[in-house]
């Protein structure tokens, strides 16, 4: 779950199930030209915003998306072999795609699989 003192909030997925974690591993993005918060597969060749079409599309974990590095992981997916990277999102504040304030706020509310 992502929410903002805005009142933005969205639930998001990290990462993908049993069957498809080859190929699919979802991660939300900040949207530069709709300014939106998507779903993304990071193992796309080409990130693109699945509601405008626009290829700039940050993931969240890039850290031009928040203030600090944050103290406490709320959830992560280990993509070392597939993107040469963990994901992690944090307790930090994130910039919220409503207001543009670095006030959006990650919780883990559920895991499935």
């Amino acid at each position: 779950m992502a929410s903002c003192e805005c009142g933005f909030s969205s639930l998001v997925g990290v990462g993908g199930g049993m069957a498809n974690h080859t190929t699919f591993c979802t991660f939300p993005c900040f949207c530069e030209r709709c300014h939106s918060m998507v779903q993304v597969n990071l193992l796309e060749k080409v990130l693109e915003c699945p509601e405008c079409h626009s290829t700039n599309v940050t993931p969240y974990d890039d850290p031009r998306l928040s203030e600090s590095p944050g103290e406490s992981v709320v959830t992560s997916w280990n993509m070392q072999e597939q993107l040469g990277r963990e994901l992690v999102l944090t307790d930090a504040k994130y910039k919220c795609p409503k207001c543009g304030r670095m006030s959006l706020a990650f919780r883990l509310t559920m895991v499935w699989d």
